[in-house]
């Protein structure tokens, strides 16, 4: 959906408050927001983003993420975030990890992202493959290796002269 026709904070909460009170959706919320603050939310507006506590409790009350109230409360005040790349992933959770394990996240996504560039160029390319483009793929079973040492049924590995 462009951001532009997205959902503004009212008619997101209207939405997913569906035929709930306002009364309900404060006992959902824990009691914040207040019935009352939001009805004035939800009717007249705002010129200032909600508190935390707001989005929180509209967060557990209407079972949608604080990120999506956040994003529609700021198209309210005019402010358009870019839209999400459907080319990104977004682990839930991952940001609780370790630092470590964030980063070997990180690391194995910029590894696969290489090996798949490189795959694409060298699918693209019509003459023989650029050997700097395949310099650091390993091959699993290398066409100049004997049959023994690709697993080939018929020699056994043992009775191979050393080299």
């Amino acid at each position: 959906m462009d951001n532009n026709q997205a959902e503004n904070f009212q008619q997101l909460v209207l939405r997913l408050k569906a035929d709930k009170s306002y009364d309900a959706i404060e006992k959902l919320s824990g009691g914040a927001p207040t019935s009352r603050s939001l009805q004035k939310l939800v009717t007249k507006g705002f010129t200032r983003m909600p508190d935390p506590e707001t989005f929180q409790g509209l967060s557990r009350a209407l079972n949608v993420s604080q990120r999506d109230l956040v994003l529609a409360a700021a198209r309210t005040l005019g402010i358009y975030i870019e839209a999400e790349n459907p080319a990104d992933l977004t682990l839930i959770g991952a940001g609780r990890l370790p630092n470590e394990s964030q980063e070997l996240l990180r690391s194995t996504s910029r590894e696969l992202q290489r090996w798949m560039e490189r795959e694409q160029i060298a699918n693209s390319k019509t003459d023989a493959p650029d050997p700097a483009v395949d310099a650091e793929v390993h091959e699993l079973f290398p066409t100049r290796r004997m049959a023994a040492d690709k697993g080939e049924p018929g020699l056994d590995p043992e009775q191979l002269p050393e080299s």
